[in-house]
């Protein structure tokens, strides 16, 4: 291009240099899984490699031109990583459904920019509750895969 501003999507590139590196684990580490229980983790790290790779072109054949970054809050990234990774180790001692609906409401509280409702906090919940069970029984009875019981569930 021959529009100074022109840029390369250096974090974007990261990004999927490093959703290449899951991917690849993905399929190295499903390898032990039963194979039906191989199936989720094996497309999901095969779309993660495909899809980075095809972006990754894209970015490095058409420059994004320069702009403002985006705002947003340090705080709520912080604690959006901070919950997956608690969700990740709580995984195991208090079981899939306690461990997920602690961490989908927390993961709610911190996305939620606007004030809550009763309504809002109704429609989020059943939502939240209708995908956990619809996951829940997709995993463990239609896919086989072993979930973590745990103290609780």
């Amino acid at each position: 291009m021959t529009d100074r501003s022109a840029r390369r999507d250096t974090p974007g590139l990261l990004g999927c240099g490093l959703a290449v590196l899951v991917g690849v684990a993905a399929l190295a580490y499903s390898g032990g899984f039963s194979p039906l229980g191989s199936v989720f983790p094996r497309t999901i790290g095969g779309l993660m490699i495909v899809l980075a790779l095809l972006y990754t072109g894209l970015a490095l054949r058409r420059p994004q031109a320069a702009t403002a970054p985006a705002g947003g809050s340090t705080l709520r990234r912080a604690g959006t990583a901070a919950v997956l990774l608690a969700w990740a180790f709580a995984l195991q001692p208090l079981g899939f459904l306690f461990s997920s609906i602690c961490g989908c409401i927390a993961l709610l509280l911190l996305a939620q920019h606007d004030r809550w409702t009763p309504r809002t906090g109704l429609v989020y919940g059943l939502a939240t509750m209708f995908v956990l069970g619809a996951l829940y029984v997709l995993f463990r009875f239609v896919l086989k895969v072993p979930l973590p019981v745990g103290v609780f569930w």
